[in-house]
């Protein structure tokens, strides 16, 4: 739909609303489930629709989802100079005693402010689900937030549900998936800091570089690796030493 020529008010507002979770729908699929109420406006049927259950009062948009201490939200979507009527604060006063979030908002971002907020107690990623959304999405995965190097993205982003891993977190996990995660995690966490020019503790570059070849032999010879997967975790090593020397 097209509103260049539309002036701005409550209807806008909303429709650029729906738009937006059309669009993020994909990635948050909780979106797909809210839907406005239309209970606004005079109509010539009036009593035939109180009669079918036509209510003064109820919020505009509802999102029909659980999330943190919440059933659903509620959302009384205004503009300009509009208020909440007493009908409109009655109702949702009613709504919250019975476990639900009502919010008033005066502009489509607001909404969409609150949506997120509110369902961020759900969200199965690591990130605050707004940052998550302008990270790169395609077909419900995500390439995550990367780091200085690229080679890797953040730690938070890695355990996420819907996280494209990068070639280089490919490699390593495919690489070490036998090893014991005491292992594992501190030489994983040695070649990440590397990539962003970070070496160990009272160290430098060179010498963690080597540290991490010790490790990865040692694995091999307690047999938690073999020659191949070691060599493999240490290209990546190599590739993370020289991202951070840039």
């Amino acid at each position: 739909m097209y509103m260049q020529n539309m002036k701005k008010s409550e209807t806008t507002e909303q429709i650029s609303l729906f738009q937006w979770a059309e669009r993020i729908a994909g990635i948050v699929p909780a979106l797909a489930l809210m839907y406005h109420v239309p209970n606004e406006g005079k109509r010539t049927n009036g009593g035939l629709l109180k009669a079918a259950g036509l209510k003064k009062g109820v919020p505009d948009v509802c999102l029909p989802v659980p999330s943190g201490d919440f059933h659903a939200l509620y959302i009384e979507l205004k503009y300009g100079r509009n208020r909440v009527t007493r009908e409109q604060d009655a109702y949702m006063a009613l709504l919250e005693r019975q476990g639900n979030k009502t919010v008033v908002c005066y502009s489509a971002q607001e909404a969409i402010e609150e949506i997120l907020d509110y369902l961020n107690e759900s969200w199965s990623g690591r990130l605050p689900l707004c940052d998550c959304i302008k990270a790169p999405w395609i077909d419900g995965r995500c390439d995550g937030v990367k780091m200085h190097s690229r080679l890797f993205t953040w730690p938070h982003c890695q355990r996420c549900d819907h996280h494209r891993p990068t070639k280089a977190e490919k490699i390593i996990s495919e690489n070490m998936a036998m090893v014991q995660e005491d292992f594992k995690r501190p030489i994983t966490k040695a070649i990440m800091d590397l990539a962003n020019g970070v070496p160990l503790k009272n160290s430098t570059m060179e010498d963690t570089l080597e540290t991490i070849n010790k490790n990865l032999s040692l694995l091999v010879k307690g047999r938690e690796l073999d020659i191949k997967q070691s060599a493999a975790v240490l290209s990546v090593a190599i590739d993370a030493y020289y991202a951070g020397k840039e």
